[in-house]
């Protein structure tokens, strides 16, 4: 990690951690990039027992930041400070444990757009730590019951399936734009679905492409579709393109 990111994101652990409802801090892997890449941000979630400070509050602890905003829906902070952007996400661990001991169930698991939330427990790095939780709920991520995986298989199958459906009847409608958002909503729900029959946690939408050609386990041919599938070219025509997504998504099926 770069010292000027390691001095920010330490700063704003040391002016966090004053709230007494804070209970872990931790940076995403993000922050590992280099600060001039694109993909770049500095992002710290910020678990809490009980109720985190309003906006206004969050904004004086920001004070010396540029272009501070925060979002009216989620729980969330950005900012500039010293060039960089930065983005906190407050996370409730009283919701977190609800998931975890199942008493959602299955409701959980269709509302959900994937695994991510336990991916950034999971490999986050940790600044801050008051109690031994995270620790505890890593060790407990480690262990997940099968039905747990089983929830995600169902609820992220059947959106493959809806997006494939999609994709197929705007090929007929000739539908461009329609077919580049089903296409979009296919492959990151087969790619999540791959995730889910390996046991593993899905990363980033910035690290799919990367991770999910590395899975251990994966379709005879997976990765020649894939590419064919992501491929800009004129002649490979949407006609060509849905009938890869349909190969892609029986062999994938097939694993499960």
């Amino acid at each position: 990690m770069k010292r000027k990111v390691e001095r920010i994101a330490q700063d704003l652990v040391n002016k966090l951690s004053g709230w007494q409802v804070v209970d872990t801090i931790t940076l995403a892997e993000s922050a590992d990039s280099e600060i001039h890449d694109p993909y770049f941000f500095l992002s710290l979630d910020v678990y809490y027992k009980g109720e985190i400070p309003d906006s206004e509050e969050r904004k004086r602890v920001f004070s010396d930041a540029g272009a501070f905003e925060s979002s009216r829906t989620n729980k969330k902070d950005r900012c500039f400070i010293e060039g960089l952007p930065v983005r906190v996400e407050y996370k409730d661990i009283a919701r977190i444990e609800e998931i975890l001991s199942g008493k959602e169930g299955q409701t959980w698991a269709y509302r959900q757009p994937g695994t991510y939330m336990f991916y950034r427990i999971a490999n986050n790095h940790v600044l801050l730590k008051k109690t031994e939780w995270i620790d505890d709920v890593k060790t407990r991520l480690s262990a997940i019951p099968e039905t747990f995986w089983d929830y995600l298989k169902q609820s992220t199958q059947s959106a493959m399936e809806h997006y494939l459906s999609d994709l197929s009847a705007a090929v007929v409608q000739n539908d461009s734009f329609f077919f580049l958002v089903s296409a979009a909503g296919f492959i990151k729900s087969l790619c999540s679905l791959l995730f889910i029959v390996n046991r593993r946690f899905e990363p980033s939408g910035r690290r799919f492409y990367e991770m999910v050609r590395e899975l251990p386990t994966l379709p005879d041919n997976f990765r020649g579709r894939f590419e064919s599938f992501l491929r800009h070219d004129n002649e490979f025509t949407p006609a060509r393109k849905r009938e890869v997504a349909e190969l892609l998504a029986k062999s994938v099926i097939a694993l499960t």
